[in-house]
């Protein structure tokens, strides 16, 4: 590999990692429409798949990216995984509160009735 390949690879490299990096909350998925146990267990694969790579000069940068990739992502997968089942767990908690009480809930309203001036 000459200088030039090499270079630019490290551009690109460079172009991903900022990329990966870059992504905002309010862009990740909606955890409620994700299969969490399968893609932990396949990015857990392929990070494995890339460790099996021999390790090369030319090959090291990239393969370092890859597995750098593969465990933000696994990282943002995991912090998904934790905010779904808070908001699983409070709701849990609330509908508990609520069967509990033995009030029926009211959302502010009023009752009037028809006919009466009051």
């Amino acid at each position: 590999m000459d200088f030039k390949t090499d270079r630019g690879m490290n551009r690109a490299t460079n172009k991903v990692r900022k990329q990966m990096s870059t992504i905002a909350p309010e862009q990740l998925p909606d955890p409620w429409l994700v299969d969490s146990t399968y893609l932990l267990k396949e990015l857990s694969r392929i990070r494995e798949l890339t460790l099996q790579i021999p390790l090369t000069l030319a090959s090291s940068l990239p393969q370092n990216s890859v597995i750098d990739a593969l465990w933000r992502l696994e990282e943002q997968l995991r912090y998904l995984l934790r905010l779904h089942t808070a908001g699983q767990n409070a709701f849990a908690e609330k509908a508990t509160e609520l069967a509990a009480a033995s009030v029926p809930v009211r959302a502010g309203l009023k009752v009037v009735s028809i006919g009466s001036k009051t």
